[in-house]
């Protein structure tokens, strides 16, 4: 759809996105197979005609979340609200990135359980997709936050960052503030965790080397 003569082109996907969030609710309610959309259009104040100018079928509509250009859009906007403050506020960064993984999550998660009902391996490949190239833009900014964490700490960090997001991917019953608390608790006491575990592991070393030097005497 171009618009009357003299207005700009319509933002496509930013209109997608509009529809998808209002339908979401529906999907998580009813599961893809028994949603129609008779009931997608209402829910999005659309004329089923207007629906499916939008998305050409069911299946286009609760994908919707998983497509890359829809992700890239959200990535591309957070980047373009926050890119200075990375560099000047690496801890305020970290609080708007963890903000922006919960808004994300629940943004995906109908359409990766629509995934899961219709086509698993389309959920499944999404999540490979997103561990394999996720990782480093995690773990740069908690990096640059916590600067006192040896870069393996930080890594492990951002695998546990990843795992709860994950885990609120497919557990539906977690909330948006319920993540956002859990992800900050989790960063936010990083440095202490990392200590614990490293002290525990000079113990360790040190119990091992004391039973070796034993069982040589």
């Amino acid at each position: 759809m171009s618009g009357k003569p003299g207005r700009p082109p319509e933002d496509r996907l930013k209109r997608q996105y509009e529809i998808f969030l209002a339908v979401a609710p529906l999907i998580e309610r009813h599961g893809a197979k028994r949603l129609t959309m008779r009931q997608a259009a209402r829910a999005a104040h659309l004329s089923l005609g207007g629906l499916y100018h939008y998305f050409p079928t069911k299946r286009d509509l609760v994908l919707h979340a998983l497509k890359p250009e829809a992700v890239a859009r959200l990535c591309a906007e957070f980047h373009g609200r926050h890119t200075d403050l990375e560099r000047t506020d690496p801890g305020r960064y970290v609080e708007a990135d963890v903000d922006y993984m919960a808004r994300q999550c629940f943004f995906l998660r109908p359409a990766f359980h629509a995934a899961l009902e219709l086509d698993a391996e389309v959920a499944w490949d999404h999540i490979q997709a997103s561990i394999e190239g996720g990782l480093e833009s995690c773990t740069r900014p908690l990096g640059q936050a916590l600067p006192k964490c040896a870069p393996e700490e930080i890594r492990r960090l951002g695998r546990s960052v990843r795992r709860t997001f994950f885990s609120a991917l497919i557990d539906r019953t977690v909330t948006p503030d319920e993540l956002r608390q859990e992800l900050l608790s989790l960063i936010q006491g990083w440095p202490a965790t990392a200590h614990q575990a490293a002290t525990a592991s000079r113990v360790d070393s040190w119990g091992a080397a004391s039973v070796e030097l034993e069982a040589h005497r």
